[in-house]
């Protein structure tokens, strides 16, 4: 089983730049891509010691603070004992060196990034330079890298960042038709089309807005049907200029698009991928990944600490039972079927008995423990104006 969890920004009152960040997991090993930067570092960090992730893979798609900031907190971090560290060779960079105003930005780059690598080195941290072509594998994790690198800094890039935006590495889960980076390529349709990809499913680069109408059209038309951005707009998709004019042109060209106020959790597993957003699977299309699902199905108990709000409301819910090891489809359809068993019988269907006799009556039927479970459920919705799970 694959899962990649891209998590809530929240909803902002201001445009808030919390930088990318997201885990893809086979369950045993956490490949950590990006890890955002101040406060949703913090938070992303905290996420992964809920989780007990304590030796993940860490990969940075270039060297902007916004993305490395919270790998860097990663490294320095006791908790953690990264297994690798990947990132472009900083030594790729110095093309874009030259007298003009744009490369000192990119000497702050260079020398930003080799500092992570030389924190990570101290360590005793693997580092290893990702290039074009490379195919990575980490048991059922495994991507192929792409990266186009400008050659040079144009004289009126005043800070230099398009050069390392679109030199961002870019990662091609290949088996289930996934596509992300960081802040580039500037031209991502025809970036996915030049090396043969084939994307479902893909992440807008952080400045969005350089995706133009016509890649969006390619895009759809190479058969891409979802996409995501982290959304940093209290007013909507398309409405700033920083991120998401891309976004609007591939909502408006037919691309789902899928913001990260709340968490965007991707299953896969027998040649299936399943997409989990706003409380609820939005699709699900074929893939080649054919490993098993390794999910559980729920115990009377489990079904009980969800009626408790132990996993959480809405994606937080679906993420937390994830991460537990637990199917969020079975566990959803026993929560529901407890929930209906018990407002029929509230209805009136006295088809199980009465008291003590249905509580017996249900246990038989459908396992020790739903007997007492659907009498609390009923106590609950008849002490309860509402009832929210």
């Amino acid at each position: 089983m694959l899962h990649i969890y891209m998590p809530g920004l929240g909803y902002p009152s201001k445009e808030n730049r919390y930088g990318d960040g997201q885990i893809i997991t086979d369950g045993n090993n956490y490949l950590i891509i990006d890890a955002f930067c101040g406060n949703m570092a913090d938070t992303f960090i905290k996420k992964l010691k809920t989780w007990r992730v304590k030796s993940p893979i860490l990969a940075i798609s270039h060297a902007h603070y916004d993305h490395y900031d919270g790998i860097s907190k990663i490294i320095k971090d006791s908790y953690f004992s990264p297994k690798i560290l990947y990132c472009y060779d900083p030594e790729s960079l110095k093309a874009g060196l030259s007298n003009n105003k744009g490369s000192k930005e990119v000497k702050s780059d260079i020398s930003s990034l080799q500092s992570i690598i030389n924190l990570a080195k101290d360590k005793g941290i693997t580092v290893k330079y990702l290039k074009h072509g490379d195919l990575i594998t980490h048991k059922d994790i495994k991507f192929k890298v792409y990266r186009v690198q400008p050659t040079k800094v144009a004289d009126d890039d005043n800070e230099g960042w398009s050069y390392v935006n679109d030199g961002s590495l870019c990662f091609y889960f290949y088996e289930i038709g996934y596509w992300t980076s960081g802040d580039g390529p500037e031209r991502i349709y025809d970036v996915i089309t030049s090396v043969g990809a084939k994307v479902k499913f893909f992440k807008i680069p952080h400045h969005g807005n350089n995706c133009t109408k016509s890649q969006a059209i390619g895009l759809k038309k190479q058969g891409a049907h979802f996409c995501w951005y982290n959304h940093l707009e209290p007013d909507g998709i398309g409405t700033t200029e920083f991120t998401a004019y891309g976004a609007r042109r591939c909502k408006q060209n037919g691309i789902t698009v899928l913001d990260s106020h709340t968490d965007i959790n991707i299953l896969a597993y027998d040649k299936h991928t399943y997409i989990f957003h706003n409380a609820k699977l939005l699709t699900t299309y074929d893939c080649s990944y054919a490993g098993k699902n390794t999910l559980n199905e729920p115990s009377v108990n489990v079904v009980r600490e969800v009626f408790m709000n132990k996993f959480g409301a809405g994606d937080l819910r679906i993420t937390n039972l994830i991460n537990a090891g637990l199917d969020p489809f079975k566990t959803n359809k026993q929560v529901t079927f407890v929930y209906n068993l018990a407002k029929q019988i509230i209805d009136g269907d006295n088809s199980y008995g009465k008291n003590q006799a249905r509580i017996q009556n249900i246990d038989n039927k459908f396992g020790l423990g739903y007997g007492q479970l659907v009498q609390d459920e009923i106590n609950s919705l008849l002490n309860a104006k509402s009832k929210k799970w």
